[in-house]
This record gives C-alpha cells, structure tokens and sequence, in this order.
C-alpha cells in the first residue's frame, strides 16, 4: 500500500511529508516522492512557545487544531498536485514535551487528515511505548533495522558488521545492529543547539548553519566541551531519551555565558557554532565508546545533519574506526528518512505487527504503535 508519512521534528523548522510504497512479504520500502513545507511564521512562533512550555492551555489546545489543519491543508495540495495515491497516513505530530516515563505530548489535532483526505489516519505512535514502561523512543528504529542496514552492509559489500544509522535532527539518536543485537538510544544534541545559536546570533537572518559555513570557519573551545560532556545525561545508560528539557534554549543561554566568559575572539559567531557542533560530534562518538558493543564498521547520518559537511567531517574525525556515509548514498535523501520511518510504523499499525523494539525503548513487551483513525 502507499503510506505518507508526515513528519515535523524537535527543530520546528517544518514538515516533511514522504510518500511510500509499502509490501509486507517479503517487507519492501520504496520512496515515491517528498516534499517539504516550512511552517507560517506565526504558527512556528507558538510551537516553539509550546515546545518551551510557556503556552496556556486554551492557546496550546488552538495551536493543536491549528496545526492539524495545516497537515491537512499542505497534505491535500500535494496529494492534487502530485497526483498521488495514498492509502494509509502516518502522522508523528509536535513533541513539545517529553519526558519519560511519565509523560510525552505530540500534538497537532490528526482528524482534520482524516477528514480531508478521506484513508485511515495512524497517529499518536509513543504513548503505548510509554505505558508499557518505555522511553517512548526512538521510534525510527523500525526503518532503520528493516530498510537502511541491510542497504548499508549492501553497499560496503559485507554480509553482516556492526552498521550504526545515526540521525541527525533536532536531537541525535543512533540505532545499532551487528547481526545479533538491536540496540538504540538518543546521543544527545544533533541540529538543536546549532540552529538555536545560529537564528540568535544573526537576529534570525539565519536560521540554520547551512553547510557548516560559518562553523568551518571558527575555532571550538574544548574546555568548555569538556564541561559541557559532564551534563548527567550523558553519563545515565541506555535505554534513554532526551529532547529540549535537556538541550534546548535553557541549555543554550548557559552554553553561550560560557563562550562569553572564554572567548576574546572577533570571530564570536563561527567560534560559538564551531565549538557547538564539535559538542554535537563529540557527545555522538562518546556514547558510541561507553554503550556500543563494539565501534561500527559504517555509520550512515540521515536527518538534517546529515548534509553538514563539517559536522561530517567532524564526526568522521572522531570515530576513525568507522566508515562514515549519509542516507543519500543509500538512495534516500537525508530529509526522508523520518517521514519514511512513521510510513513503515502506520503500515505495520494497519497490519497489527509490533513495531517497538523493547530492548531499545525499555518497553515491557513489544507491541503495534500508533491509533486508527
């Protein structure tokens, strides 16, 4: 069946929406086609007051609506324009609170999908993970193990090696496998922190450090990373989760005192974006040594991060053991992969098939994610 899969993560850039053709034996994936919408200003301006929990509760319940109507409305124009079959919808929805294992909260109302277009409409994937005792996350392991290892091993012409697939939006989270275990948690801050420095730095004239432009240009401070790397989460073992309560704006107004206090430097931006993206490498490889089995014989980046050639490179650096590679040399392009992942979730939803992975969320038992709308 095709499935969309609609996908807007912890960087409140947009939504990503991913069109798959799923079979379910022998299991294949196919891309379709995708597109990416960013979010009106004004809608974008109360998630983000959402995701720092300062919103009342009638304006959170309008932003709910609000933004359900915006995925109908964005979904409806590319499914006419695109002349797109869809059968089934994935939607993940807002997180703007997470914190397991008493609460996480997605929102962005799913009905108004429903509505418009007319198929099933498979929502609220993480509560049921939660309430059989786990993280609530990751949840793109699925697609990760399914799909992007086995192309992985494909491509490095191995018939099986320790393979990590590493995302990189808002927060970072790697999936492992090496053939006999299935092992995931969040690594901790990806994009975040870098676009949060970034559009504060430049009065929102950017909103992103494209390319790791500025960055490449800077110096990081490497004491001030040492510090950073002393956070409690990094130190608490999997499996975990994090998200803006741990790596979000609250954490950057301390980042940035520090880079205050320690740089004499002209070159304040390129400095604070280079040692912010150092941290992203460095905390990634640092949960690579203390909880993987053994180092990946290839890392694929997907997410965001992913087309950053200097956190890249930087995290290459730090993992010289391992092959680094993105998803796009797996023939998906970086900004799919989550969108494609909810996909393969709704599907094996509609076919009632577990799709958690208790020994990566910590859940009891595993058990099919998401309801049927």
């Amino acid at each position: 069946m095709n499935v969309l899969g609609i996908m807007s993560g912890t960087s409140i850039d947009g939504v990503d929406l991913v069109l798959c053709r799923i079979q379910k034996s022998p299991l294949t994936c196919k891309l379709i086609g995708s597109v990416s919408f960013k979010f009106p200003s004004s809608l974008q301006d109360e998630l983000k007051l959402a995701a720092k929990h300062e919103l009342r509760v009638d304006r959170l319940a309008l932003v709910h609506h609000e933004l359900g109507r915006f995925y109908a409305e964005i979904c409806a124009k590319t499914v006419r324009a695109k002349k797109w079959k869809v059968d089934v919808v994935g939607v993940h929805g807002q997180t703007v609170f997470h914190a397991p294992p008493k609460a996480t909260l997605q929102i962005g109302e799913a009905s108004y999908l429903r509505a418009v277009l007319d198929v099933p409409v498979v929502c609220d994937f993480r509560t049921l993970d939660l309430a059989l005792g786990g993280q609530a996350a990751p949840l793109a392991t699925l697609f990760h193990q399914k799909i992007l290892a086995p192309l992985a091993l494909k491509l490095i012409k191995k018939k099986s090696a320790p393979v990590a697939i590493q995302n990189l939006g808002g927060i970072g989270n790697v999936s492992y496998f090496n053939g006999k275990t299935s092992f995931a948690f969040d690594t901790g801050p990806a994009n975040m922190l870098i676009d949060l420095a970034c559009s504060h730095l430049t009065n929102k004239e950017f909103s992103f450090d494209k390319n790791g432009a500025f960055a490449t240009k800077g110096i990081p401070a490497p004491g001030l990373i040492s510090k950073w790397m002393k956070h409690e989460y990094f130190s608490r073992r999997p499996p975990k989760s994090c998200g803006r309560e741990e790596f979000g704006e609250s954490f950057l107004i301390g980042a940035l005192g520090d880079l205050e206090a320690s740089s004499k430097s002209e070159n304040k931006l390129s400095d604070t974006l280079a040692t912010l993206t150092e941290f992203t490498a460095v905390s990634l490889a640092d949960s690579y040594k203390r909880y993987l089995p053994q180092p990946p014989a290839v890392v694929v980046l997907c997410g965001g991060g992913a087309k950053n050639p200097y956190l890249k490179s930087r995290i290459q650096y730090h993992l010289p053991k391992s092959q680094v590679l993105t998803s796009q040399d797996l023939g998906w392009p970086a900004e799919t992969i989550e969108g494609a992942a909810f996909a393969l979730l709704a599907a094996f939803r509609i076919w009632n098939i577990p799709s958690n992975l208790p020994q990566t969320t910590g859940a009891k038992k595993a058990a099919s994610l998401g309801k049927i709308l």
